[in-house]
């Protein structure tokens, strides 16, 4: 039974990507995310088979519930998809501890976690593509927890590529800027210079499938490549300092 799970499956990008492999021919889809109300709806609109997994990959609970279903029907798994995560805009000393940890648990364990589970389940052909963000490649102040656990994905994403060359296995990640979704209204983000370039969730979508194939960094807009490129050249602190003065931060 060939798959594809994506997690963050309820909004946004992982919505998106669920609808987009959705014409894979593949025998199933497993999504995943808290709200079973989301994953419902979007179930009436696919027509590959799809598993609704109602889980908060923040605990360690539900991670166990996905290995045990991994185990008992020992699914290929084709595609997976890390689009889950959370962020919130603020001052570090300002914002709840909570939240940090939230970040942390469900950006990075998570994430990490569910590579490691479906790993075995995969074979040659097989990808995962993990949600970074262009935050990522820079430090964000007054977004920091948020954009150093993006540069833990693109840095694990990264090396994780290498690792499963021989068994033939891609690993990519995504570096969208602003797309608009439900995640960048509760992130608080939101600014007029942050908002330029904003993506087009269907048009990313689209390339970071095709790109998949390839590249193990896919970024898509023209501002996303360039951030990337500037990421390379100029010290962090002064790009840190720009971003002051543009207002950032």
């Amino acid at each position: 039974m060939n798959i594809a799970i994506i997690t963050g499956a309820s909004s946004g990008i992982g919505k998106e990507f669920a609808k987009q492999i959705d014409n894979y021919n593949l025998d199933e889809l497993w999504l995943i995310a808290r709200r079973k109300d989301k994953l419902s709806n979007l179930k009436k609109f696919l027509k590959t088979k799809s598993e609704i997994l109602s889980f908060d990959l923040e605990k360690k609970e539900d991670i166990e519930k996905l290995n045990e279903i991994l185990k008992n029907k020992k699914p290929t798994v084709k595609i997976l998809v890390n689009s889950a995560g959370v962020g919130m805009n603020g001052d570090f000393s300002q914002t709840n501890l909570k939240y940090h940890n939230s970040t942390i648990d469900l950006n990075i364990k998570a994430l990490v976690d569910i590579c490691y589970l479906t790993i075995f389940y995969m074979n040659k052909g097989s990808k995962i593509i993990n949600i970074a963000s262009v935050a990522g490649l820079i430090p964000q102040p007054n977004f920091s927890t948020y954009s150093a656990s993006k540069a833990f994905v693109i840095s694990f994403s990264r090396s994780l590529n290498r690792e499963l060359r021989k068994k033939k296995i891609k690993v990519s990640c995504l570096l969208p800027n602003q797309v608009e979704t439900e995640f960048l209204k509760k992130s608080n983000n939101e600014s007029k210079v942050k908002s330029f370039g904003k993506e087009n969730i269907q048009k990313l979508v689209d390339f970071a499938l095709k790109k998949s194939e390839k590249k193990d960094i896919i970024v898509y807009s023209f501002i996303s490549k360039t951030l990337k490129v500037i990421s390379k050249i100029l010290p962090h602190s002064f790009i840190m300092w720009i971003e002051k003065i543009l207002k950032f931060y």
